[in-house]
């Protein structure tokens, strides 16, 4: 009976004990476990730190490449504007040029002895235009003088064909970005409604007919003095180059006669 306990109580012992046929069972120890964990997490940190920095050379890359690009366009744009501006200096060179052949071709074709020198021949009538000095401007009275005196008076415009000869004749007002009325004096012609104010008449005594080709909101007889007398501006637009002004100004002015 003893032993039988014995045996009973050995068998209990080494399967409390984990031990059989000496053999012990091998387990991982919490520790272990531990240094495993931060292995493989140290590992995926370094993965995810090459991939970001992937991730920013790529970034940095393209960054690069849009700053070249848009370094190209703006040099880009800069040469079309440069372009451009030597463009319309050059449309501007050849407008003058234009309207200088334009004069000489005509004085060249049909002036020769039909108009005394220094006038211009314009389809049917020769023209003076009084460009001169500051101090020799003269107001509207005695610039209509001084065409008398040449067997001439001042220009009378009655139809677009004259309008526009002289204005693509006529040399331009240089813009200078103020108000049309403090760029030049202006060019007297021979229309004024002195006689009655609104109702404009031509030196030939001939009431204009059309509605002119004024400057928008010309005429509107400005001052308490009044503007009873128009002038002409050559600037960019013919059929806004007339205004009306006070005839005691002084300005430049056009006189107009037949060919011989």
């Amino acid at each position: 009976m003893i032993s039988n306990d014995y045996s009973t109580e050995e068998k209990s012992f080494h399967h409390n004990t984990g031990t059989k046929g000496g053999k012990v069972n091998e387990e991982s120890t919490p520790h272990q476990m531990t240094i495993q964990t931060l292995i493989m997490e140290v590992k995926q940190l370094q993965i995810l730190q090459s991939d970001a920095i992937k991730a920013q050379e790529e970034a940095k890359q393209a960054l690069e490449k849009a700053f070249s690009g848009h370094q190209q366009l703006k040099l880009h744009l800069e040469q079309n504007k440069t372009l451009s501006d030597s463009l319309q200096r050059q449309l501007e060179t050849l407008h003058a040029e234009r309207a200088a052949l334009l004069s000489n071709a005509s004085n060249i074709r049909e002036s020769c002895g039909r108009c005394h020198p220094g006038w211009l021949l314009l389809n049917t009538s020769c023209y003076f235009h009084a460009k001169v000095g500051l101090s020799s401007l003269k107001n509207w009275s005695d610039s209509r003088a001084d065409c008398i005196s040449r067997g001439a008076d001042l220009a009378v415009i009655d139809n677009w064909d004259e309008q526009l000869n002289l204005f693509e004749t006529l040399p331009k007002v240089e813009r200078t970005g103020r108000p049309w009325w403090f760029e030049a004096p202006g060019i007297w012609i021979g229309l004024t409604d002195i006689q009655k104010e609104g109702t404009w008449v031509w030196v030939n005594n001939v009431t204009l007919q059309h509605g002119g080709y004024w400057i928008q909101g010309e005429p509107n007889n400005y001052g308490s003095y009044g503007e009873n007398c128009a002038a002409l501006m050559i600037r960019d637009n013919p059929r806004k180059s007339w205004f009306d002004g006070q005839c005691d100004v002084t300005k430049e002015w056009l006189c107009e006669m037949g060919p011989n």
